[in-house]
């Protein structure tokens, strides 16, 4: 038995009922967004840690940089811009979508 009232029943059905269309052209500009966006979020990162550390950014082709050190500093570039991306990405869809009911 479905304890919803009616009218969330009716709220329910009436998202189901939505349709949202992307234009295609966000579909081209999208990869182009999350790709400036995550180079421009690395350099800041890059520069962050210098600024906090003083030194360079460990580079994971670096082996004088200890194993453990690169790995975690890859974990936590690769964290950052793929939550970047996300968020492009989904700017970039949400600035480009209409919304209509059916």
């Amino acid at each position: 038995m479905n304890a919803n009232s009616p009218g969330e029943q009716m709220a329910e059905q009436e998202a189901l009922t939505r349709e949202v269309n992307v234009n295609p052209i966000v579909h081209l500009i999208a990869p182009i967004a999350a790709i400036g966006a995550t180079m421009i979020v690395r350099k800041i990162v890059n520069s962050s840690y210098r600024g906090f550390t003083g030194r360079e950014a460990p580079r994971v082709n670096d082996a004088t940089v200890p194993l453990v050190k690169a790995l975690l500093w890859a974990a936590a570039t690769a964290a950052i811009a793929a939550g970047v991306e996300v968020m492009a990405y989904r700017v970039t869809n949400h600035l480009g979508s209409t919304e209509s009911a059916n």
